[in-house]
């Protein structure tokens, strides 16, 4: 099956009943990973646009949390000052292991709950921006952190890498072999 194929089956996988109401998992968290090349971001990110438009007219719920925006808020609490004075001292390297340390995976999913929250019931809810938010954070770390405290409304990681259902190659490129406990939306 193509790249294009997948895509167009999305939206039709995410009206399906037995999708939204978290069945046939075998009593895992409802998280989903739709991963794709990173020479598609465009191409998935206006495709994501439409499908949370067409859902919408269906009366299905997307509520989508682009991590790098959530980095980028909380991030704020910072002077901008600071952060150049910061990087001008003591090089990129030194800003990045700050930001990392700010941007610890239970903060991440702190703000992300917080948004789930105030969206008032979401039927799906979507992250996205995995790529634009490395290396500051790590997807994996995110999931994990998010699964003790999800319910059953379906989780969909939109990924610009590869997914082998155990383990994520950000870009195709860069390794981590960590288990996950998401499944893969839309096989090849």
């Amino acid at each position: 099956m193509t790249f294009e194929e997948r895509l167009e089956q999305l939206k039709d996988e995410l009206q399906k009943e037995d999708f939204l109401e978290a069945r046939g998992l075998g009593n895992e968290i409802p998280f989903w990973i739709f991963d794709y090349p990173a020479d598609k971001e465009l191409l998935v990110r206006n495709t994501v646009d439409k499908i949370v438009t067409g859902l919408d007219k269906e009366s299905i719920t997307v509520l989508n949390i682009d991590m790098y925006d959530t980095c980028l808020e909380i991030l704020e609490q910072i002077p901008e000052e600071k952060i150049i004075a910061l990087e001008k001292k003591k090089g990129s390297d030194a800003l990045l292991k700050k930001l990392k340390l700010m941007l610890k995976p239970d903060v991440l999913r702190n703000s992300i709950m917080a948004k789930v929250e105030g969206a008032k019931d979401p039927d799906i809810i979507f992250l996205t921006g995995a790529g634009k938010a490395w290396p500051m954070i790590r997807s994996h770390s995110i999931l994990n952190n998010l699964q003790p405290v999800f319910d059953n409304t379906p989780l969909v990681l939109f990924y610009p890498g590869e997914y082998s259902e155990f383990d994520l190659s950000l870009f195709g490129k860069l390794n981590a072999k960590n288990y996950y406990r998401a499944f893969r939306l839309i096989n090849i």
